[in-house]
């Protein structure tokens, strides 16, 4: 066989291999082209002017996300364009973000490729990164689309560093502008910059020649340029490099807390079932629940087993998740859940490479081909058939919230959402039963005290509100609104029905500095009654 020939059967089979990856992708998510627009999608997308008009372009390039601290020009470029080729219908949204997940799954079927010397291992990852389950938030959840572009340009970067290493240099350029999409795509981009760096002292591929420092940092050197030419970008966007500080009080516990919330990212990787948007974290001791520790020292075993063994693909492969871990550590305070399926994309790369390499392993022992491609169908099988229901969960508010309910009957957070999407439906009677719902699981649950002081007041009694909205100022934070400021407005509105003008001004004062995202609807409303309030009172 010819070297010509050889190449071209190279690439017929990989040709193959994209197109097996794009027809399983593609039945698995086909039906989520139905859905629609969900949770913050509403603010972030269709509500929001940025995404309207190509005069925005600046306002998109060189300002804040509607969350201040979140800078992501790119991300946010692409919904702008979404509405210019299709307006609001959601189906093109979901199709871009499936289109991008593909783009990741063909990506990392070709970096392990390259990593693994075998085809049909780096087939059956991709295939089985395809179609997890724990990636179906990240995929369905249009707002999320940061979280797919990041991984999408993180791993277009190291693919051209690695054929950079084994070509030349001018992949690594073209690795460095990929880099700086993905910086520009989501904050979480910056992690490829430490991966680069740990790749630098592996060898990889056989065909790379070792490294000196000279050559480490004459490498790295564009990837570092563009870093700084990103947090100027920031800094002029944000006024400030960070957005927001970071808390030294309390790091500690918000690093303990790992312990509770590491073991169920690995469980959702090996057991995928227990899918919801309402992870809870265990109060308790090491031994809460007993099965964490157990599973915790199974892993370190596993990571001591795999340095001992000097294998370099599987030491880079731990240190992908280790480093993409960092931003969902807690390290800096999320203005999220602790647990959040979508945020398992892109350490869950990394944990896809040993999977990779484990197929290989099996797959080079005699007869293990025999048993190692029925088991993996069974499982392609199975996790598929799982993603395509999460995926019909996605339809709307109300089948997602109803299905964190069926998930946990005892969560309060998803009775409370999916009261608010009764609501949007125009069911009261059925908001009110799960508000109540989750005043029972929660006394002092203090967004569903304002709903419910929110139908009193509708129906004129304005003192059961009052004493709604006082209860719930006096609760502990919440989660979509945890300055209480929902609560302030509607105090606000009852004593300017009162006559008092100064204590309603005050309560719209405070909405005003603290309204969240969810509730970004009444801020002009608010606005103009402070402005009239001003007025009168001064007068």
């Amino acid at each position: 066989m010819t070297a010509a020939s050889s190449k071209g059967d190279t690439l017929r089979t990989t040709l193959l291999s994209i197109v097996i990856l794009a027809v399983v992708t593609l039945s698995v998510y086909g039906v989520s082209f139905s859905n629609g627009f969900v949770m913050d999608d509403e603010v972030i997308i269709v509500n929001n002017p940025q995404t309207l008009s190509l005069s925005n372009i600046p306002d998109v390039l060189f300002a804040p996300d509607l969350i201040k601290p979140y800078y992501r020009p790119l991300n946010r470029a692409t919904y702008l364009f979404d509405f210019q080729l299709a307006g609001m219908r959601p189906a093109w949204y979901h199709a871009v973000n499936i289109f991008i997940h593909l783009g990741n799954v063909v990506l990392l079927f070709l970096v392990l490729r390259l990593l693994l010397r075998d085809r049909l291992a780096a087939l059956a990852a991709a295939l089985l990164f395809a179609v997890h389950p724990a990636n179906a938030e990240a995929v369905n959840f249009i707002s999320a689309r940061n979280t797919l572009m990041a991984l999408f340009f993180g791993l277009a970067s190291f693919l051209s560093y690695l054929q950079g290493r084994a070509e030349g240099k001018k992949l690594l350029w073209f690795s460095s502008l990929l880099y700086f999409c993905s910086l520009l795509s989501k904050e979480t981009g910056i992690m490829m910059s430490a991966v680069l760096f740990v790749a630098t002292f592996m060898r990889l591929q056989e065909s790379e020649r070792p490294l000196n420092w000279k050559d480490r940092i004459i490498l790295l050197a564009p990837y570092g340029a563009l870093t700084l030419l990103y947090f100027a970008m920031r800094a002029y966007s944000l006024q400030g490099i960070v957005g927001t500080p970071v808390p030294a009080e309390g790091l500690f516990s918000r690093l303990a807390i790992n312990y509770h919330i590491i073991p169920q990212y690995i469980a959702l990787l090996l057991f995928p079932a227990d899918l919801t948007l309402f992870h809870k974290v265990p109060q308790g001791g090491i031994f809460s629940p007993a099965w964490y520790l157990p599973l915790l020292l199974l892993l370190l075993a596993v990571v001591v087993y795999i340095f001992r063994s000097g294998n370099r693909v599987a030491i880079f492969a731990f240190g992908w998740m280790v480093i993409n871990y960092i931003p969902i550590s807690n390290i800096v305070p999320i203005p999220s859940d602790f647990i959040t399926e979508r945020y398992l994309y892109m350490p869950a790369a990394g944990f896809f490479i040993w999977v990779g390499l484990l197929w290989r392993a099996g797959n080079v022992r005699e007869g293990g081909r025999r048993w190692l491609i029925p088991a993996t169908a069974i499982v392609l099988v199975a996790a598929s058939v799982l993603t395509f229901q999460r995926n019909l969960d996605w339809k709307d508010n109300l089948s997602l919230f109803s299905s964190g309910v069926r998930n946990d009957p005892a969560s309060p957070g998803a009775h409370y959402n999916l009261g608010t999407s009764y609501l949007e439906h125009g069911d009261i009677a059925a908001a009110q039963r799960e508000w109540e719902t989750t005043l029972r699981l929660n006394p002092q649950h203090a967004e569903a005290m304002v709903q419910m002081g929110t139908l009193a007041a509708v129906r004129g009694d304005l003192g059961t509100a009052e004493r709604y909205y006082l209860a719930a100022l006096a609760a502990p934070p919440g989660e979509t609104d945890p300055d209480k400021a929902m609560a302030h407005l509607n105090l606000g509105k009852i004593c300017e029905k009162r006559g008092q003008l100064r204590e309603a001004l005050q309560h719209y004062q405070h909405f005003l500095r603290t309204v969240p995202l969810t509730y970004l609807e009444y801020k002009g409303e608010v606005e103009k009654k402070v402005k009239s309030l001003m007025s009168t009172v001064k007068g």
